[in-house]
């Protein structure tokens, strides 16, 4: 074997391992003797039409107001008040996180729209940085009122595009499921943590939110959902709002997540990991399928 071959050889056993995963989502799936290929998403079957119509409805009213707060910080800081846009920056970025899961779902629109600063190798400094949560530093950190204004600005035009996009589209019933659980998992990942609001420490609202956002996915398809899992969905819900209402203030806001104690930090990571757990079932219980399916 020639040198150059077995350098051709080797670099191919390198790239088959990337090469065969990266395949894979497309790729047939062997199915006993008889291979199928999997084409793509299946379309939603029209008896939930209707619930999903609904929930884009519902996004797009929750988007609304998340607008609405962006228009109190921007008011707020023409009138030098420091205070209440901070307050409306919670409120704001509560009412986006309420449907965040939906709005990944729209190409890269959550990248834009809330970008964290540990997302750049430059951090604060870097001039991608934008979007909630600039907006959030220059409130809460630098307290420029006027620069505030300017990120606000910029976030209404991502806000009222992202309207638009959740109207024209329609979303899938498999990925409708999938946020229910995506909401608690990307609370178990970050929220928990205290990642996501580095400067005005409201990661409790945020919590509330995304939890809030799983259960309005649920409640739009409770007469699906069998009976027994229900009661059991009901019950992780109510578990998880139990603990957040011990810092819950008036007006829907929370207490500074530097509050939150080691024993309900821990409580809630158990509820919210149990109740993902059922959530991950709610697609096999659906009946919902993923891919069209067709033999060779």
């Amino acid at each position: 074997m020639t040198l150059h071959r077995f350098h051709t050889l080797f670099l191919c056993s390198l790239l088959l391992p990337a090469l065969s995963i990266a395949h894979g989502l497309r790729a047939p799936i062997i199915n006993d003797s008889n291979a199928i290929t999997a084409k793509g998403d299946i379309p939603t079957p029209e008896k939930y039409h209707s619930a999903i119509r609904a929930y884009q409805q519902q996004v797009v009213q929750q988007l609304k107001t998340t607008q609405q707060y962006l228009d109190a910080i921007i008011n707020a800081g023409r009138n030098g008040q420091l205070l209440p846009a901070q307050q409306n920056y919670i409120r704001a970025h509560q009412s986006y996180e309420q449907v965040r899961i939906i709005v990944k779902l729209f190409g890269n629109a959550d990248q834009n729209i809330n970008s964290r600063a540990d997302y750049y190798l430059q951090g604060i400094n870097d001039p991608g940085f934008s979007g909630f949560h600039r907006l959030e530093y220059e409130l809460f950190v630098r307290k420029d009122l006027q620069q505030a204004q300017a990120e606000a600005s910029n976030l209404q035009h991502g806000i009222i595009d992202l309207q638009k996009r959740v109207v024209a589209d329609e979303l899938d019933i498999a990925k409708v499921v999938q946020a229910a659980s995506d909401f608690l998992e990307m609370i178990l990942q970050t929220k928990l943590a205290g990642k996501e609001n580095q400067y005005s420490h409201s990661d409790l609202a945020d919590i509330h939110a995304n939890v809030t956002g799983s259960a309005q996915t649920v409640q739009q398809l409770t007469d699906f959902i069998p009976a027994e899992q229900r009661v059991a969905l009901d019950s992780g819900y109510q578990q998880i709002f139990a603990v957040l209402r011990r810092y819950q203030l008036p007006q829907n806001q929370f207490q500074n997540f530097n509050q939150l104690s080691q024993t309900d930090h821990d409580q809630l990571y158990a509820l919210l990991s149990i109740q993902t757990n059922r959530l991950a079932q709610l697609r096999a219980q659906l009946g919902i399928r993923v891919y069209y399916k067709y033999p060779h």
